[in-house]
């Protein structure tokens, strides 16, 4: 087989892994960053895995796939703090029917867990998104997060304790700081000569 061959064999490699998990990958970015970001962290997660195929694991692909959009969230998420443009996390993965009626207590729960979670330290939000989000098992979420399966449980044990506690204890409602319009100094009223 010659070069160009060996090239074309791994592009249809590449190419069927690629369409196999950009819908995974990509929803991954959208839950964390929302629709305008989730293609272009798709695109860079595949770059990455473009340029490092040989490195990525052939049986379980997407915690390998979720770490490395994992860094690429993080490092725009950082980004995107310090322009003041920063949301909570997407849910639902931009994926709901703007048309479609909405029950008031589910949102307010939504609302509710939402806060929770973004009360969360970066750690253990990702772990739990990764488990009730992305689906994953703990193993897979280790290996997205760099640590030891053991490390991971005993994370997820203690982020579920501190998320019974938010939950029991929500953050105190802020009062509006009140407006202050600034006062004007009184013009003098002039008269019109005649």
């Amino acid at each position: 087989m010659s070069g160009d061959d060996t090239a074309e064999a791994e592009g249809g490699v590449f190419t069927r892994f690629f369409r196999e998990h950009y819908d995974d990958v990509r929803r991954y970015a959208l839950r964390r960053l929302g629709p305008d970001q989730a293609d272009d962290v798709a695109a860079e997660t595949f770059s990455v895995a473009w340029r490092r195929f040989d490195r990525v694991p052939r049986k379980e692909p997407l915690p390998w796939l979720y770490g490395v959009a994992r860094n690429i969230t993080r490092a725009r998420s950082r980004e995107m703090r310090r322009r003041g443009g920063l949301s909570l996390p997407h849910p639902d993965g931009g994926l709901h029917d703007p048309g479609a009626p909405d029950p008031t207590g589910a949102v307010a729960d939504r609302e509710s867990a939402l806060q929770v979670l973004e009360r969360l330290s970066d750690t253990d939000r990702e772990l739990i998104m990764l488990l009730a989000w992305e689906g994953l098992e703990i193993q897979e979420a280790a290996r997205v997060l760099g640590c030891s399966t053991p490390t991971a449980r005993v994370r997820l044990y203690r982020a579920r304790r501190r998320i019974e506690r938010l939950m029991d204890h929500p953050p105190p409602k802020r009062a509006p700081e009140p407006v202050t319009v600034p006062r004007l100094a009184a013009r003098p009223v002039l008269k019109e000569k005649s």
